[in-house]
């Protein structure tokens, strides 16, 4: 079996359904592919344990990971061309008794924002959202399942705070989802030596009136 064809396979198969994140769990003498559509997972195919191998592996080193190293969690990214269009890639490891788990999130591949007035909210909500950004300190936490649409909503704050409000804002994401060009955009890379930690000390000496953190 060609392994790269056959992840390019499923990234495909999971692009075209609109699903979210490709979960593979090991089991004692396979591996179990699932999609999660809507919040829900559901079960795609089972693959032979050595065929995972071979494609975690593959994964791994596409994605600037340690290949070698299986006692430890681990992240990272890659792009891949599905029908010609670039798919942004999130991975993550996770070591389990039979082998490493793996979890793909499949990124959005275009820059596109949405106003605020055009996001699922109730226009009351979303005065009193926005008016939140309005003051010089405070903290405001977006929680909730993946697909309810956190992401979209704090880009669209961004992008809005910026062009009413004209201030200097600053991200730090893991990794950077959407790009924008009205606001400087750090991504995490600890192999660079730029955590959350040593990144938002870094931002906080370049005058920022708004930060954001993103982890995905």
């Amino acid at each position: 079996m060609n392994i790269e064809k056959k992840c390019e396979e499923i990234v495909r198969q999971a692009v075209r359904l609109q699903v979210s994140d490709i979960h593979i769990k090991p089991l004692e003498a396979s591996a179990k592919v699932l999609f999660r559509l809507d919040h829900y997972l559901y079960d795609q195919e089972e693959l032979p344990l050595e065929i995972y191998e071979r494609m975690l592996s593959h994964l791994k080193f596409q994605a600037e990971m340690d290949i070698g190293e299986t006692r430890k969690p681990q992240n990272g990214a890659l792009k891949l061309y599905v029908d010609s269009k670039p798919i942004n890639l999130r991975l993550s490891t996770l070591p389990t008794v039979n082998q490493e788990s793996l979890v793909i999130r499949i990124l959005p591949h275009d820059d596109k924002q949405f106003p605020l007035k055009h996001l699922s909210l109730f226009p009351n909500s979303t005065r009193k959202l926005f008016s939140l950004m309005k003051h010089s300190h405070g903290l405001v936490l977006f929680t909730g399942p993946t697909g309810s649409g956190k992401t979209t909503t704090l880009y669209s704050i961004l992008e809005e705070s910026k062009s009413l409000l004209q201030r200097n804002i600053i991200t730090l994401e893991d990794p950077v989802e959407r790009k924008s060009r009205h606001v400087l955009q750090v991504q995490v890379n600890e192999k660079a030596g730029i955590t959350y930690a040593s990144g938002l000390k870094a931002i906080l000496r370049h005058d920022p009136d708004m930060i954001m953190e993103l982890a995905l």
